[in-house]
């Protein structure tokens, strides 16, 4: 029974990850070509195939009864759509204002060659999106048309609406402080008073809250419900989210901040009392012992790295 329910749970699953990979797959080999024009689109585009993969996955459900359409695979379409829209606007905005700031993938291409991009990128960004989109994946291919709006669909709609509003107004702060020429990214206030990294705490609520409400299908759907395979699959795209902030963006990040800002003693200062990445106020975080600043706040030693003594 348990082989049984297992196959058929992932041939229903399947045709959906795969609707979610083919656009992205194909997307970032379009504007990644040597000779193409579109390499200034690359962020834009590269969130734009979240939202043709995410229609695709859904129109694939309800090809043959769009009249039974439910309001959670609606609203976390919607979620996905809006969170890419604004993010990929704002990285184009600001490629636009302060010129292209990521060379990763001309970095990739010098040092092993043009077609090492499709191994070290293309492959990997294809595989992100479709982690990151399984929750809506497992929405899209299992709905439960009995299953009333829910405190799980409450507490996931929360943390999505508190990540984009975070996420959001982190990179407003920033942004307007790069174009004021405020050097110091310390004195950007709002959200960085609580955090050193906001607009990636953003990011993980916001994959959090879908995840969160994927979680009906453990508690509500009638053939696979307390089958503990479906929490590790709902969960997998926050903690994967939550490790490619901690372990990539936040630590270059940390050190980048480091090297310019090092020898400030301010800087210090700001450092010794925000979290790295989870928001809490300075008060608090300060009197908080060591071992709960680096299990629970990612307050790692790898962060120090290029950091300088003040005098």
């Amino acid at each position: 029974m348990f082989i049984y329910i297992s196959i058929d749970f992932l041939f229903n699953l399947y045709p959906h990850l795969l609707r979610i990979f083919i656009p992205s797959f194909l997307m970032q080999c379009f504007i990644n070509t040597p000779t193409s024009y579109f390499r200034v689109m690359d962020n834009f585009t590269g969130l734009i195939e979240f939202i043709i993969g995410i229609n695709w996955s859904l129109f694939y459900t309800s090809k043959t009864q769009l009249e039974r359409l439910q309001f959670r695979q609606i609203w976390v379409t919607l979620c996905v759509i809006l969170w890419s829209l604004r993010l990929g606007g704002f990285l184009v905005y600001r490629m636009f204002v302060l010129g292209p700031l990521d060379t990763r993938i001309d970095d990739i291409a010098k040092k092993y060659g043009r077609f090492s991009v499709i191994a070290f990128w293309l492959c990997p960004h294809a595989f992100w999106s479709v982690i990151c989109c399984l929750p809506i994946a497992l929405i899209h291919a299992f709905p439960m048309a009995n299953v009333k709006f829910n405190i799980l669909d409450l507490i996931g709609f929360i943390f999505w609406i508190c990540g984009f509003l975070m996420e959001s107004f982190a990179d407003r702060n920033k942004l307007k402080g790069k174009l004021s020429r405020k050097k110091i990214y310390y004195h950007l206030g709002s959200m960085w008073n609580y955090s050193r990294n906001p607009n990636h705490c953003g990011e993980v609520f916001c994959w959090l809250g879908l995840s969160i409400t994927a979680l009906n299908l453990f508690f509500h759907h009638l053939l696979y419900r307390y089958n503990f395979f479906m929490i590790i699959l709902s969960q997998i795209s926050p903690l994967f989210t939550l490790s490619i902030m901690v372990f990539e963006a936040t630590l270059a990040s940390e050190i980048s901040n480091n090297k310019r800002f090092g020898n400030q003693l301010k800087y210090h200062q700001y450092r010794q009392r925000t979290s790295v990445l989870w928001p809490i106020t300075s008060e608090i975080y300060f009197r908080l012992p060591k071992s709960i600043r680096k299990g629970l706040f990612f307050d790692l030693d790898m962060y120090n790295k290029g950091l300088k003594k003040t005098s």
